[in-house]
């Protein structure tokens, strides 16, 4: 994927669910379902020049957690980031009684150093 930021990986899923994202440490108390939540995994150098970086690749996951299973709004989100260039891999699938069904998906992104 090209270099892309958190802040573009916000309006991508925003489209898709509307005032309903967050990031995972700014999950508010008390939401309604279904919500998406994105956090940064890692991010690691991958490219290495003169003993500095030019490539650090993250990893992004993303979870569409919904009370019941959704596939028209896994299917939104799955065609909103194939609009946008974003190459993904659904990576897991699982239900909790409590708090609903999750969809995990991963997605890379890189940095270049002198696009910063």
């Amino acid at each position: 994927m090209a270099s892309k930021s958190l802040e573009f990986i916000y309006e991508v899923l925003n489209e898709v669910i509307p005032n309903n994202v967050y990031y995972a440490v700014s999950i508010k108390d008390k939401v309604l379902l279904p919500i998406i939540v994105y956090q940064e995994l890692n991010k690691r150098n991958k490219i290495y020049a003169d003993d500095s970086y030019l490539l650090k690749e993250s990893v992004i996951q993303i979870s569409l957690i919904t009370k019941d299973k959704n596939i028209t709004l896994e299917r939104k989100l799955e065609k909103e980031l194939t609009k946008n260039d974003i190459d993904y891999k659904m990576v897991s699938e699982f239900y909790l009684p409590d708090s609903g069904l999750y969809r995990i998906y991963e997605i890379k992104m890189e940095e270049f150093k002198y696009e910063q």
